[in-house]
């Protein structure tokens, strides 16, 4: 069993319970305004580019198979990304890591190897693995297969979703999962459709069904705050009348950053949303006590 991994993070602590090694796997089935991770929306690898770090020395241009990169008039350095193929060429020349392969394609049994490598920080902090994304939804073998390993070791198991795919994708999922933060963008479906490109008909029934299903799994609601899009006082109160009817699910505020400009640019991508500016404490505070006026807890990590 083979998928595509963006990334390995150890020590997290705000992906789930404990001390947690979290697993970036590529692919997401949205495409929010506000993503922080570019770089795992796409299912296969893809190169970046980070322009501070180039030396502008040429040896990637050389490198290159496809004539994908070339010089500028003004000396700089542009890379094609229509012809590139992502084979590594031009990474394996770059002397100062200017030019990095996000996205490979590993086992799960080697995703597990490297789990496994951080057991006592679990044992000890109450932690374990955390799947995250992209969105494990996007590759349900390959996250079943990896999450169905882990239990058979004794580590605790945790997923981040949108819950926008297939009922039978994700219950393949949440078979092998201990605990669940799934994302509630907004309520209104245009609303969502113009901030995702999706609808969220298919993210709202199923988390209906995970409280039916899966009652016992310890549930989060994420909801992203995001300034003039998610934060309005009407979206967040019909988020909480939702999460209330399915039983002891909290949710957590997830205040918008700028942490992912850096990814769009090393991708060479647009992000639409960069002169926007984070909430304040007191409007996620304010939007706190609105959720739990209508009794539901609220969590913060």
């Amino acid at each position: 069993m083979k998928g595509i991994v963006l990334s390995i993070e150890r020590f997290s602590i705000h992906d789930g319970p404990g001390i947690r090694t979290v697993i970036f796997l590529k692919g997401c089935p949205l495409r929010c305004l506000w993503c922080s991770t570019p770089d795992g929306q796409n299912m296969f690898p893809e190169l970046a580019y980070f322009l501070h770090k180039c030396v502008k020395c040429g040896r990637c241009i050389l490198a290159c198979p496809n004539g994908a990169i070339t010089r500028s008039s003004e000396g700089g350095i542009v890379t094609s990304y229509d012809r590139c193929r992502a084979c590594g060429k031009c990474v394996e020349v770059c002397v100062n890591g200017a030019r990095k392969i996000v996205g490979k394609e590993m086992t799960a049994k080697e995703v597990v190897e490297e789990i496994k490598k951080d057991a006592p920080f679990y044992s000890n902090s109450g932690g374990g693995v955390t799947l995250s994304g992209g969105d494990p939804i996007m590759q349900p073998e390959f996250s079943a297969t990896i999450l169905k390993m882990c239990k058979e070791e004794g580590i605790h198991t945790c997923i981040e979703t949108s819950a926008y795919g297939s009922w039978k994708d994700l219950a393949k999922i949440l078979r092998y999962t201990d605990f669940l933060y799934v994302d509630i963008k907004h309520m209104n479906p245009s609303k969502h459709m113009e901030i995702t490109g999706k609808s969220n008909d298919k993210i709202l029934e199923n988390i209906s069904k995970v409280s039916k299903e899966y009652p016992s799994t310890p549930t989060i609601v994420r909801i992203p705050i995001i300034p003039g899009y998610t934060d309005d006082v009407e979206n967040i109160k019909a988020i909480a009348f939702f999460v209330r009817e399915l039983g002891n699910f909290k949710i957590e505020l997830l205040p918008y950053h700028k942490l992912g400009i850096y990814r769009y640019d090393a991708l060479s991508r647009p992000y639409p949303l960069r002169d926007l500016n984070p909430p304040s404490h007191n409007h996620i505070q304010m939007l706190k006590e609105v959720i739990e006026y209508y009794g539901v807890e609220t969590v913060t990590t």
